[in-house]
């Protein structure tokens, strides 16, 4: 029986596909924790979890498929707001923004059936 939280391993074909994603070597800033889960090593100038982020503090952000389907189906579209939210990160929308479309190409290539998924919750269609 599968359990609800079960974390999937990323092949090495889906990492040669991120590797090429990303012009042959995927950046320091990124891990891959799983097919479901991504972390982004982010700082400066922004609120994580209430906790107010300086200039140079640095923490490694959990990203997940659902995180990144709710931002765009909540966050994307706010165009009044000059602050969106991606997991729990909030900051200058510009930057939010580049890290839920890294992490969505990314998801594309090492869990699309789930993004699809998750996507369709919310009347979503992926591209």
């Amino acid at each position: 029986m599968a359990t609800k939280n079960r974390k999937v391993s990323v092949g090495d074909e889906e990492l040669e596909a991120v590797e090429n994603y990303f012009d042959g070597e995927i950046p320091a800033y990124l891990r891959i924790v799983d097919k479901n889960h991504l972390k982004i090593r982010t700082g400066g100038w922004a609120n994580y979890n209430g906790r107010l982020l300086s200039e140079g503090d640095m923490v490694w952000l959990l990203v997940s498929v659902k995180d990144v389907i709710f931002y765009y189906y909540r966050d994307a579209r706010n165009i009044t707001s000059g602050i969106r939210t991606l997991a729990g990160y909030s900051g200058d929308w510009r930057g939010v923004d580049g890290m839920a479309k890294m992490c969505l190409e990314v998801f594309k290539i090492i869990n699309r059936p789930v993004l699809e998924k998750e996507g369709q919750k919310f009347g979503m269609e992926l591209k």
